[in-house]
């Protein structure tokens, strides 16, 4: 048996409120589902955030309709549950994944199904709110009872420790023994799978960058390709290869002919076609954001070779006494502001995104266009 774990394709996205963005999500996940049409799979898993809103545009759905039915011509059935993003509400909406139910996406929000005497679980993303109502081991327990002789599987799309440290959940605790592979969704860095209780869990990360995050570029984009042979898992990661180059330069405004160079020599080595988006790091004390700006506008380096500059600048300045004081606009600093507010990580990294991105115009008439034109910036 083989088969194809996917997880956290966000279909849908508009980073930095880019079309280009939002298709470079559809493209990699093509490129995945591409791989598993090739490899006569039996099937696809996908451990959830399908798309990245639970109210993605008619064009968004049909783009999601054109993965289903490319797995569907090639009788490879896709068994998908809902993520924080698009599980819906049943107050406000069902989740967008019922549309695509009748081209054929399998969807297991509770319960278990029978492919080919394979067993399969799935589990829909459990809010902490929710999780303080329910107990998550004895649901998993109860798919357990449902499940006959054969290999078991188990779809999750949970905050689990390490991976959130605020979170109580723990693989060890919370999945009993008797699932084979279990595959859980929501963590974006993909994992070498590893051991619980006897089960073979993983990670497979999300197939694009929604954040930045240094250990999330060291691993790269991917997806598993998993072969059962007796009873022997092999969990194999295929890197993607759409996947929009990031270039990642740490500002210095004491030497910017040195920072201005390794932009350049940086964009020299970039051998895709993709134009890579360029994410400047560090502090700044004399210059404002828009001089940064103006400075990579005017000093040579060459904006036909970029798809967007994103600032993650800390900015300094000095207070009435002229002594220099941190005002903490940081990445990190918002983060934890947000944090205080909001308990989902992933929607705080979006929010972070939305700020860091206004933030970069002065004009706030450029602003209200840039949201008119691009409402789903404003997307959760």
């Amino acid at each position: 048996m083989r088969f194809v774990h996917i997880s956290d394709t966000h279909l849908g996205y508009h980073q930095y409120g880019l079309k280009e963005r939002a298709e470079d999500f559809f493209d990699v996940f093509l490129e995945a589902v591409e791989f598993a049409i090739s490899k006569k799979v039996d099937f696809v898993l996908h451990t959830g955030d399908f798309f990245h809103s639970s109210r993605p545009s008619n064009h968004i759905i049909l783009q999601g309709m054109e993965i289903v039915e490319k797995l569907k011509n090639a009788n490879i059935p896709l068994f998908v549950i809902s993520g924080n993003h698009d599980r819906g509400s049943h107050i406000r909406d069902v989740s967008p994944l019922r549309v695509l139910q009748p081209v054929g996406l399998k969807l297991i929000d509770k319960g278990v199904v029978e492919h080919e005497g394979v067993f399969i679980g799935g589990l829909k993303y459990i809010s902490k709110a929710g999780l303080r109502r329910i107990s998550l081991r004895e649901i998993l327990e109860q798919y357990l009872e449902k499940m006959k002789n054969g290999f078991k599987i188990l779809m999750l799309h949970q905050e689990f420790q390490p991976f959130f440290p605020d979170s109580a959940l723990y693989s060890d605790r919370e999945i009993p023994e008797g699932f084979d592979y279990v595959g859980i969704g929501h963590y974006h860095i993909a994992q070498v799978p590893f051991s619980v209780n006897g089960s073979t869990v993983v990670y497979p990360g999300s197939t694009e960058f929604t954040a930045y995050n240094e250990k999330e570029e060291e691993k790269g984009k991917g997806f598993y390709f998993v072969n059962v042979d007796k009873g022997d898992i092999r969990a194999e990661f295929i890197k993607l290869s759409r996947v929009r180059p990031f270039i990642y330069v740490d500002f210095n405004e004491e030497d910017i002919d040195g920072t201005l160079k390794e932009i350049k020599e940086s964009l020299d080595k970039i051998e895709k076609d993709k134009k890579p988006v360029l994410v400047l790091r560090g502090k700044i004390r004399n210059l404002s954001i828009a001089d940064v700006y103006k400075i990579i506008e005017s000093e040579g380096i060459d904006r036909e070779k970029i798809l967007h500059v994103q600032l993650n600048l800390t900015k300094e300045i000095k207070d009435i006494t002229d002594s220099i004081r941190v005002v903490s606009i940081s990445d990190e600093y918002i983060k934890e502001e947000i944090k205080k507010l909001i308990d989902d990580p992933q929607l705080s990294s979006h929010l972070i995104e939305i700020i860091q991105h206004l933030k970069s115009i002065d004009n706030i008439d450029e602003v209200k266009k840039i949201l008119k034109e691009n409402p789903e910036i404003l997307e959760m």
